[in-house]
């Protein structure tokens, strides 16, 4: 049940307050916080719909958003301070010092949370460091009020708000309007004299009042804490001469020609250069002033860097809203519950509020110091200035190339022959203007003579990319995957980049399939036998759907959104390692032998390809080595094995170089593994009698490594693709890749939109979603070019076709009618 503390104050106040005690304040402090940011984050995607694809004004979204949510606060505390001030609480009236007011405990408490998502905001915006100061003292002096103290006079700064209110309306309605409407020019003329109303003729008597009960207060040791009273009585102070400062300063501006020179910045003088006052009421309340240098963001034309993207904030929203339908799922006598205590909803939205917070927060955090760490997040990994990769023979140094798919995916082809990946990921643009790009970072002649790959077996070798780009097939796909995007970017007003990653209802899934796994947790964590098949299924489809789409760069044009998702759900394997085994390994080279690392996960038990050395263990490989693998696949082979081998030996699967990490990503890294033990493995043994957490520890990881096996093993280790081949690439694509189940919701749904693997390996950057509609086009392109094109009915069939293929390779070779 919610607690009855949390009830509305129905004897009087707005219809928003919430009865709130002092030992409830800190909670409402941060519900402030996780409200603060909840509506951040809505409103920046409101105005990013309101301005459209296609505005020039799409860029001060996250801005507009930040000031409405000051605006919001400014007009709670401006009618809360109002009402103070007109009817206050007999209890203050009786003693202005230590009396309590659940009214002004409530918009304290709501004061106090809202600067110190202000003050967190302000730095993240590179504001000034006055700026954020004064956010920090704000936030501390209402702090000090909840104790309770001073409930009568902190209403007087509840009141000063009034003025930033008239500042953040006309901030708003610069950044989405004319500056010049009449609206905004009456806003920028009012200003002061509302300035001078609250701060001057209202809060200066009241603030001499204060100083003077103040210096009674300690002269006679009645204090309760004396050094809060000092703090106030400075504060008081400061914030009084500045007041008075700002007013004079105000006062002369108008005078010379009813220009306000303080409140707002003016724009009379564009083109000079405009010194900026550190004591400006603008740059020191509302975030700091924009114009100034260190608040400037650097001119990014670059759309992976572009923080508005609707993609960039999204999966925080996914994550709080999952957070949130898994609480009203498992707390249904909260929900309801609601209907009859309108303030109950706080309790009822603290989880997902935390979650949700905590997401955007790592996000945020991640997005601006992940690169300190993650040194695939970086340009430049070890500080020596270069980013080399050979592509057709030739070195390149990427290290200053502003790539719009992110640095990550540059430094998957730092120290390698990267021609595969590059040719792979770049078929939306033209050869000519590919290589016009490359060739700016062509690396001299000499200097390419010294440079070598991380291993010298990455040589490039098995394809040819002489005259690859004049090739027919080559020149058909390429203008049909150019033709069928050109029209789906155009009627939705995207670029035709965005056009091939995920729709809204792609994502509409995801956010399903993720409230769906989430409210199982509660229930898994309890010991309930069904979610022993629920909860790990879902975790399968969840990273079937959009895991492996993220991890290909496919799910949003935010490199950002590509590289931190993934990191939610660690369950097949760590994403690091992951570039490496399928994207740097498979992808590039599938079925090649000594190059595809999925040829010899489990060479000792497991013979799929004629490049893997037979052992007599193999003869059973169809039988009980089977189970065994499919059952351990992901929880140990992937998970923990192959890991611990690539970080030892510096190659995966002995074929995919591996970089030695930096000491910091080594330790993430790890720590990231322990987090993966101990979600799985570690929490059942103090939850559960030793025998379930036995089960709880085997079956879920089991069953989600059987889902995983069945959709990617019956993709290529076929008897008519495990050894098929063509120096061409994309017609090697096409022949060591088979499709099951087209056109089949069901395949599509649980594989993730694996069944349709040909399409996947041609364009790994497409998203999955747009692949059914591909694949017709595909096929026929195939037959126009003789190119075998492998298709089969369904699961039944594709898991047929691949046991008769690992039976087969568990014969001996050169035994009669099996010479391989």
């Amino acid at each position: 049940m919610i607690p009855n503390r949390l009830h509305r104050d129905v004897t009087g106040g707005f219809p928003w307050e919430v009865h709130v005690t002092p030992e409830d304040s800190y909670d409402y402090v941060g519900y402030t916080v996780l409200f603060c940011v909840t509506f951040q984050i809505i409103a920046r995607q409101v105005a990013l719909v309101a301005l459209g694809p296609s505005s020039p004004k799409r860029g001060v979204a996250p801005r507009v958003a930040v000031k409405l949510v000051s605006v919001l606060f400014d007009t709670i505390a401006v009618l809360g301070g109002i009402k103070h001030l007109l009817f206050p609480d007999a209890s203050v009236v009786e003693d202005p010092i230590y009396g309590f007011s659940p009214h002004s405990q409530f918009h304290f408490s709501v004061a106090a949370g809202y600067f110190a998502w202000a003050a967190v905001v302000s730095a993240i915006y590179r504001g000034s460091k006055v700026s954020i100061f004064h956010h920090i003292i704000c936030c501390m002096v209402y702090l000090g009020t909840l104790s309770p103290f001073m409930h009568g006079v902190g209403n007087i700064y509840l009141l000063f708000q009034a003025s930033t209110l008239i500042i953040d309306c006309y901030s708003c309605g610069k950044l989405l309007t004319n500056r010049k409407t009449p609206t905004n020019m009456s806003l920028k003329y009012i200003h002061p004299f509302v300035f001078v109303l609250v701060r001057i003729v209202i809060g200066l008597p009241l603030s001499v009042k204060f100083l003077y009960d103040m210096s009674v207060l300690l002269s006679s040791g009645a204090a309760k804490n004396p050094p809060l009273v000092y703090f106030f009585v400075v504060v008081n102070l400061a914030i009084n001469a500045l007041n008075t400062y700002w007013a004079i300063g105000m006062a002369l501006g108008i005078h010379r020609g009813m220009k306000p020179a303080c409140s707002v910045t003016s724009e009379s003088d564009e083109g000079s250069e405009k010194k900026v006052n550190f004591f400006d009421i603008s740059f020191n309340i509302s975030f700091g002033d924009r114009g100034h240098k260190r608040l400037r963001t650097a001119k990014k034309s670059n759309p992976a860097y572009d923080n508005t993207s609707p993609a960039f904030s999204l999966p925080v929203a996914i994550v709080a809203l999952c957070s949130f339908l898994a609480k009203s799922i498992t707390n249904k006598e909260d929900m309801l519950s609601l209907k009859d205590d309108a303030g109950a909803i706080v309790e009822v939205l603290k989880v997902p509020a935390l979650v949700g917070a905590a997401a955007y927060s790592l996000f945020k955090i991640f997005s601006y110091f992940g690169s300190e760490i993650f040194d695939e997040a970086k340009y430049d990994q070890k500080g020596d200035g270069h980013l080399y990769t050979r592509i057709r023979g030739q070195w390149y140094d990427l290290a200053k190339f502003q790539h719009p798919g992110g640095p990550v995916a540059l430094n998957l082809a730092k120290g390698r022959d990267g021609t595969a990946l590059f040719e792979s990921h770049h078929y939306l643009m033209s050869h000519k203007a590919l290589y016009g790009v490359l060739n700016k970072y062509k690396v001299d002649a000499e200097v390419a003579k010294t440079i070598k790959t991380i291993d010298p077996r990455d040589d490039g070798a098995h394809y040819v990319w002489d005259k690859y780009e004049e090739d027919p097939f080559t020149v058909d796909i390429k203008k049909m995957i150019v033709d069928h995007f050109k029209p789906i970017a155009k009627a939705r007003g995207i670029t035709l980049r965005e056009a091939t990653k995920a729709t809204p209802q792609r994502w509409l899934m995801i956010l399903s399939l993720m409230a769906a796994f989430f409210a199982t947790i509660p229930y898994f964590v309890a010991g309930r036998w069904w979610t022993l098949i629920a909860t790990p299924q879902l975790a399968w489809v969840i990273i079937a759907n959009y895991w492996h789409d993220g991890l290909h760069f496919s799910m949003s044009c935010d490199w950002r959104v590509n590289a931190i998702l993934p990191y939610l759900f660690p369950w097949l394997s760590s994403p690091w390692m992951w570039y490496h085994q399928h994207v740097i390994g498979h992808h590039a080279y599938t079925n090649v032998d000594h190059k595809d690392p999925d040829l010899a996960h489990a060479p000792q038990l497991m013979r799929e390809h004629k490049s893997v050395k037979w052992r007599p263990a193999h003869k059973r490989q169809h039988g009980f080595s089977f189970y065994f693998v499919w059952s351990v696949a992901a929880g140990l082979g992937l998970q923990v094995l192959s890991d611990v081998r690539a970080n030892l030996k510096g190659t995966y699967n002995n074929v995919v170089p591996y970089a030695k990490l930096s000491p910091a990503r080594l330790y993430a890294h790890t720590l990231g593994r322990l987090f993966y033990a101990c979600s799985l493995f570690v929490w059942p043994w103090f939850v559960f009698p030793a025998w379930k957490a036995l089960i709880w520890c085997i079956i879920p990881i089991s069953t989600f490594s059987w889902s995983f096996m069945l959709n990617s093993q019956i993709n290529h280790l076929t008897e008519h693709c495990a050894h098929a081949s063509s120096p061409h690439f994309l017609r090697h694509q096409v022949l060591t890749a088979q499709d099951f189940g087209v056109g089949r919701s069901w395949c599509q749904f649980f594989s993730g939109g694996l069944n349709q693997q040909i399409e996947h390996h041609m364009f790994p950057c497409v998203n999955h979603c747009h692949l059914p509609d591909l694949a017709p086009k595909v096929k026929a392109l195939c037959e126009k070019h003789g190119v075998k094109y492998n298709e089969v009915r369904g699961y039944r069939e594709a898991l047929k076709t691949h046991l008769k293929h690992t039976e087969a390779m568990g014969v001996r070779p050169f035994s009669v009618g099996h010479e391989h």
